[in-house]
Formats: C-alpha cells, structure tokens, sequence
C-alpha cells in the first residue's frame, strides 16, 4: 500500500473527540520539523544523539531505526497516535517508543497537523473542557470546577491545548482547578493610586494604558482573574483620546505600558494611541505588553503578518521623532518555547523593537533554577531581554497554589547567578500596592506583622513625598507606615521563608551630595582606553589569550588563536564570548569576524559581545560601513542563533550625548543591543543624582544600564584604594534609581571579585572584617569550579566558611552605618 493511501482515524480515549490525518502528511511533517528545529538547543542532547546530523529525510530514518521501525514507518506512527489518543496533562508521562523520548517540540509539530485549528475559545463548562482538553473530571469534582469556571473565565488557544497535552507545565499555568476556590488571598492586589478611565498610574512617570479587556487566553495566576474584570466593556478611540490628552497635559510621564486584557486583540485603539502618543515630544517609550507571543502566536501571522508589519512601520516613525517601541511578554517555563514565538521575538528585535520578558515565579513550576535557566537561554538567543522575576506570585484570591515564600525566589537567584549569563538575569522584584522594589538593594523585609502570620513589613524605595502630585490617597492606606529614615515600609501578604532574612529597620542617613572631580574623571579616561581588557580567569585555561570569567562564559582577546576556539568548543556550559582587545573592538573588525565566523559553528555558544569604549568616547568611528559589517555578524535566528551585543562604558552623565542616540537606534535597526556597564567611583560619580543620571540618560538614548559594578574592576582597584565606596551610597544610590526611574531603566548592582561576580546584596553575604569589608559567595563553592578546571584548587589567601562558601575581602568598599543589607 503507497503512505499516501493510509489515512489514520483517532479517537482521544477521554473527549472522544475524532480526528483523521494523512500518513503522508505526518512523514512530511516530521522530516521538516527533524529538517529545520533537529538540534540540541530545542530536542535535546539525547534526541539529537540519535537522529544526528543531515537533513531530515536522514534524520528521520535513524529515528525510525532506533524506534525499532526500520524502514517502517506506517507502525512507527501507528504507535504514535495510539499513544496520543490518551494524552492530556493529567497523565504526565513522556511519549516513547522502543524506549526513544521524543522531545515536546516535535509532538507539538505531529498535533498541529491532527488538531490544526488556530482559533481562540471560551470554555463555559466542565463538559466543553473535557472534550478541548482529552480530560476526564472526576465525578467529585465536577460542581466545584463548574464554580470555578463561573468565577474565574477559561479561555484558551488551540496553541496552548496541543502544548498542555504533552507538558504538565503549560497546563497548570491555564487550566482550571478546584484550589481556586480557596478564598485566601486579596480580591485586588493592585490599588491603582491614579485610576482615570483607562489611566492606571503608580509612578510619577509611567503610567498604564488599558486598551482591551480581554485576552485570547486567560493565565489562572493573573492578578485581573476575576469575571467582572474579564468582562468589562472595552474603551472606545474617544476614552484613548481622552487618555492621551491626560498625558499631553502630564511632563513628567515619559514612557506609557499599553497593555489589558491584549491590546493586540483591539486595532483600532491600539492606532489611536500610537498615532497620539508619537505626537506628544516629552512621551519617550511606548511598552506594549502581550503574552500572545508566547500563547497566541497566530496572532502575529494572521492577516498577512499585520501586527509585526504595522510595529515595524510605527517604530520607524517613532524613532524619527526620537521615540520607541519596546515589547513586553511573559515567559514562565521551557516548555512554552516553541519556533513561532522564537520567530516572533527576533522579527521585532531584528526591526528595532526590545523584546522584555517579565516571569511570575510560581510554585511547582518554575521555582528552581534549572528550568528558568534553559527557558531564558532560549529567549536570549532570539534577542530578548530578561527584565524581572515576580517573587511571589499575586496574592489575589483563587491563587494559592502558586505562593511561594521569599526565600524560595531569592535561592533560585543563587543559582541563576552561578548557571546563567550574567546578561539575562532578570531583577527579583516583588510588586507592592504601592509600586516595585527590587531584593536586597532598593528594598528588604523589615519584619513580620505582629497581628497576622500572613503578612510580613517590606521596606519600599518610596517616600510620602513621592504620591503628593499624582496620588495622595497613597500616605492614607492603612498598609503603609513610614519609618525612621524617611521611606515608606508596606505591608504585605507573603511568608519569608527565613527569619535570617528579616533585617529590620535602617537609621536615617545623609545622602551624599557633592560635585563630581571633573580632572580626576579626565585622567581616569584615559586610563580605561590604553586597554580595554580585564585580564582575570576564575580558573585556570592555558591561555594568555583567553580568560574564564564564569561558567557561562569567556572573555578572548581579538587576537585569539585556534586552541581558544578549542577550548570553547569542548566546553558545552560555554554560551557568551566577549571580545576585548588592548585597541577598540571598532579597530579590529577584521579579526574579529574571523573570530565570529568560527564560533557560528559552535552551537551552545548564543551570544558574542564586543567591549567598545569607543562607542562612548568616539562613536563616529561607527560609520555606516561597520554598522552595515557589524549587522552581517548579528545573527538572529530561531535555530542556532548568535547574537551580536556591543558593551560601553560611560563613567559620567556629562559623556552621554544625542550622538549616542543616533548611533544606537541604527544598531538597534540591525537587531545589535548596546549595554552599559559603569564602575561606582567614589567622588565621580558615586552620588545618587548622578548614577540616576546616568541611569536616565542611557534609558533616553537606548542604551541598556547593565551593570554599576560597586566594586572589582581593574579600574576600582586602583581608584578606591583611596576613595572608598561607602555601602550606604549603594542603598541610596538603588533607592532613587528604583524611585525615579523606570523600571527598565535600573542596573544589576554587581560585585567583581577573584571568583566571579556576585549581585550585591542578594547572592552575597556581607560583612565588617578586619577594618574592612569582606563577602560570602553564595552561588559557588569547590565543585562549581572543578567543573570548569578539575585541576582548581582555593587560593592560598582564601577563608571558606563552614558551608563550602569561599569568602573574599572587597577591596575599595566601606560601611559607616554598619547597616548590611545581605
């Protein structure tokens, strides 16, 4: 009989549901997606081991042998689809056959061909969820998930019904359960200090607009779960007028999040802002916000690819009028990766459009650090950035199984600190009801709430001060108190997890002020440009040429020889290589492209990143001709990508100039990053105005703050010796980054030490030790770096505590107030 004659019928053993599909068209269809998407990055190290390398004719015929099917395939999918006729996201089991896993990646392919379907539905009962999902409800629980469903909307996309099917992971972010019920929890955990119309407003310069109410599917942890936000009518063009006349009225709001419900699923005022807000000169960034990408990707196809076709037209006008579009999306677990959305993420970064990813931490989800560190390795290589992590998820009622208690999110960052790169660390971030803070810089737990166990005191970065203009009602709340040095402490429903981390209240202190050394800063240029390497290896790697910065990463000289590419090729952990070089990364061009060429082929390598003091201090060295090279080298792709970063370095406000704008919208325009790190300087820059500044004016260019190291750099170790930096400034200096700034605006406050980087505060411990202050490395220990050298062993100079974590003296860092926020 000829493949093409064989037609399967299905039946999903629980729904019942029938389906028929073509032998044909499953053979074509896995030979393509074996073809396009068979490598290690999106199958597996185990999977690709098996199908190897070829196109996917060959692949597939491997596959086939090792699934016992030799030249077989009619019984291979045969058992295939009897397999899948009993799945669902109950069952949890891997689908295997002759003991080969197949990946979730191609499953999703074979379904998309049993279940094409590409639209959006509301689920009204427990009988129509049975038979979309292939779930049989037991008998005790029907009632309750029939409330559920009333009180709680499901809306889901055929998207997501093939993921659920085959990820336990998806599912419990969007299928219905019968703990939402549990009435523990908020009814709303966001007050909304400023609410006109479709104005929501909790910061002085950034506000929401909420253009549609609905979303082509519902998340069960989101904090608008509740049906009378669901089914509120949606504004009209005349209400998103009135908004943007509120804003043109407003200078202080520079950037403006359009979100809902999914503003993508409303054309209409979706044009109407855009076209009003690009008119408005104080308005810099408009955030769109949507997790269609993620769930919905069909969304950004439909109509001939109209959403990504229209953004890339209005950013371009946008930036003509010195403005931009960045995209914000939600991403919790690996499992939700799929080539469209991979697609879609570098279609807008490619077009000069930031793609953000913000993820709520949710318990038995994603609440370790393995699983978070392979889902933001996969959004990295498509070009998106890693903005925050929500430790813990919303305390609005129906949400308790997702509560994780604080500790829980600030170890998993121990751990992403130790396994990621340091680019796509996300902020741990808790949302307040008075606005965001961001662990152990801009804010702390100061204790727990004396009358209710369910409530512990969060120290916030604002100030009564903050709300007079806009929000007043903010100093009446009844969950709010200001404490001894002038901020606001917040109460919050949440358990800490660890009374350590109780740090309680900090004395009032006097913040720095004083005028940056303009003829130190000058002298201080000129050492940072005779060479622009930072010669330290954590461990050793044979190589002058190449030095191990991290487990995730390399630092090689553009001079770097066949046995540094060796060395990064053997190692798998490897996945960013920044190239520096005694000269500018702009004057070596040429060696650096033969450096890039061959790292394309090294797949686990994702990201190259060229330090370029140049960009700062003579950014008309970046002449079309090495804006155009530099764009051939960025690649952006859904398999296998490498992308291009440029990293700067600006010590001073006064450095940052509408040159730096202009040359950096044209990278964006070739998908290429440009990020910031600054060193903290004591009488430079060391102030909380000036780093603000600087933060602010990197946000106006869009140019990405990274890092404001507070100490280690080659440049600090020399410089504070004598100009200490005091740990009060650093409290004080991310204090009014977090308040005044956007949120998109705030660095990652690191610590450079022998061993690696650590974030101050968070995945360090800190401590007075002989008049001096010294620091625990949380992240690391012995095996972490036998891992990278088995030959490693502890310097001779290092003290490792009990627990196996080395402790290293910070050169260049003080602490008057003896206040330790670690």
């Amino acid at each position: 009989m000829n493949f093409e004659d064989t037609v399967y019928r299905m039946e999903f053993i629980h729904s019942k549901e029938i389906r028929q599909v073509a032998l044909s068209t499953l053979i074509d269809d896995i030979i393509d997606s074996l073809e396009h998407y068979g490598e290690e990055s999106l199958m597996g190290k185990d999977f690709c081991a098996i199908i190897g390398q070829g196109d996917g004719e060959t692949k597939f015929l491997r596959l086939l042998r090792a699934a016992g099917y030799e030249n077989h395939p009619k019984g291979f999918f045969s058992e295939l689809i009897e397999q899948l006729e009993g799945v669902n996201s109950n069952i949890g089991i891997s689908i295997r056959i002759n003991n080969v896993a197949l990946p979730q990646l191609l499953l999703i392919s074979i379904l998309e061909k049993i279940i094409p379907e590409k639209k959006s539905i509301s689920i009204e009962d427990v009988p129509q969820y049975e038979k979309l999902t292939n779930i049989r409800v037991p008998e005790k629980d029907r009632a309750d998930l029939q409330k559920v469903i009333e009180k709680y909307p499901v809306k889901l996309s055929m998207h997501i019904i093939r993921q659920m099917m085959v990820s336990k992971n998806v599912a419990y972010q969007y299928l219905p359960f019968v703990e939402e019920l549990d009435p523990a929890g908020h009814v709303n955990t966001w007050i909304g200090q400023f609410h006109q119309g479709l104005v929501e407003q909790m910061y002085q310069n950034r506000v929401i607009f909420l253009l549609n109410m609905s979303c082509p599917v519902y998340c069960r942890f989101c904090f608008r779960k509740h049906k009378e936000t669901r089914t509120q009518a949606n504004p009209t063009t005349d209400d998103v007028k009135r908004a943007v006349n509120y804003i043109r009225k407003t200078p202080s709001i520079k950037e403006i999040v359009i979100t809902g419900g999914d503003p993508f699923l409303n054309k209409a005022n979706m044009a109407c802002a855009i076209d009003g807000l690009k008119e408005i000169p104080h308005v810099q960034t408009l955030r769109l916000a949507t997790r269609s990408i993620a769930y919905y990707p069909h969304l950004f196809y439909s109509n001939n690819s109209f959403w990504l076709n229209y953004l890339k037209r209005k950013n371009l006008e946008l930036q003509q009028e010195g403005k931009r579009i960045e995209i914000a999306t939600h991403f919790i677990h690996p499992d939700e990766i799929s080539p469209q959305c991979l697609d879609i993420i570098s279609a807008f970064v490619k077009n000069g459009m930031a793609v953000y990813v913000q993820t709520p931490f949710l318990k038995g989800c994603n609440d370790e650090g393995p699983e978070l560190t392979r889902l933001f390795s996969l959004l990295r290589g498509a070009g998106a950035e890693l903005h925050y992590i929500y430790i813990p998820c919303s305390a609005i009622q129906g949400n308790s199984v997702y509560w994780t208690p604080i500790s829980k999110g600030l170890e998993a960052a121990k751990y992403l600190r130790a396994h990621l790169s340091d680019r796509i660390i996300p902020r741990i971030c808790t949302a307040t009801p008075i606005g965001k803070m961001d662990w152990h810089t801009s804010g702390w737990a100061v204790e727990k709430d004396s009358k209710n166990d369910n409530f512990i005191w969060i120290r916030t970065p604002y100030t009564p001060d903050y709300f007079k203009e806009f929000a007043p009602i903010a100093n009446e709340l009844d969950i709010v108190r200001v404490n001894e040095e002038g901020t606001i402490d917040v109460k919050f429903m949440a358990r800490i997890g660890a009374d350590s981390l109780f740090l309680g209240p900090r004395k009032p202190i006097s913040p720095k002020k004083q005028d940056s050394d303009k003829q130190a800063l000058e002298e201080l240029k000129s050492v940072i440009l005779r060479d622009q390497r930072i010669p330290q290896s954590i461990v050793s790697t044979g190589s002058s040429t190449l030095f191990r910065t991290h487990e995730t990463r390399v630092e090689i000289d553009s001079d770097a020889n066949e046995k540094d590419i060796e060395y990064i090729k053997n190692d798998g952990n490897i996945t960013d290589v920044v190239i520096s070089s005694q000269k500018d990364a702009v004057e070596c061009l040429y060696s650096i492209g033969k450096i890039i060429n061959k790292l394309q082929g090294i797949h686990h390598v994702n990201a190259v990143r060229l330090r370029s003091l140049k960009f700062n201090y003579a950014p008309e060295r970046y002449t079309d001709a090495v804006i155009d090279k530099l764009g051939n080298l960025n690649r952006l792709t859904v398999v296998n990508p490498l992308r291009l970063e440029v990293e700067t370095q600006f010590l001073h406000s006064s450095e940052i100039k509408p040159a730096h704008a202009n040359l950096t919208y044209l990278l964006h325009n070739k998908g290429i990053t440009v990020y910031n790190n600054t060193p903290l300087l004591s009488d430079i820059n060391d102030t909380p105005d000036e780093i603000n500044k600087i933060a602010y004016k990197c946000r106006e260019v869009g140019i990405e703050f990274h890092h404001l190291y507070v100490a280690g750099l080659p440049l600090q170790k020399t410089w504070s010796e004598k100009h200490p930096v005091d740990i009060s400034d650093v409290i004080d200096i991310a204090t009014r980054v977090r308040r005044d700034g956007s949120g998109r605006e705030i660095p990652g406050y690191i610590i450079l030490t022998e061993l690696g980087e650590v974030d101050f505060g968070l995945t360090c411990k800190m401590f007075s030790e002989n008049g001096g202050v010294s620091v625990k490395l949380l992240p690391y220990d012995l095996d972490y770096f036998k891992t990278m050298d088995s030959e490693f062993s502890w310097p001779s100079t290092l003290r490792v505590d009990g627990d196996g974590k080395p402790i290293v003296h910070i050169s260049g860092l003080t602490n008057t107030a003896d206040f330790y926020i670690s």
